[in-house]
């Protein structure tokens, strides 16, 4: 039950900020069917390395990541922002946001 109820607080705390972009400062934005998606860059996890989501994630959401049309978004979102395609190989999945590496030429 406090494992449910600290899941459920963090949520909250997302979700009470306006944007993602509040938590990530150098995130840009790009529109992908009609809504806002963050995308900024994380060097740290290797070169060429993004990670990208909804810039204004639903609850449910956060919570549970069921929404399926996200991963194509975040990935369409990286390459939109990025100019290059992003290798299929590093995508990564969690919750409403996608880790993935992109290859340039």
């Amino acid at each position: 039950m406090r494992k449910l109820f600290s899941l459920t607080l963090a949520a909250s705390a997302v979700t009470a900020c306006t944007q993602m972009t509040d938590y990530y400062p150098d995130a840009q934005t790009t529109d992908i069917a009609g809504r806002a998606f963050f995308v900024v860059e994380r060097p740290s996890l290797g070169p060429g390395v993004y990670l990208a989501g909804p810039n204004d994630p639903k609850m449910g959401e956060v919570l549970t990541g069921r929404d399926m049309t996200l991963p194509q978004a975040n990935v369409a979102a990286i390459e939109a922002v990025t100019g290059c395609k992003v290798a299929r190989e590093t995508v990564r999945n969690q919750e409403a946001t996608t880790y993935a590496a992109v290859t340039c030429q």
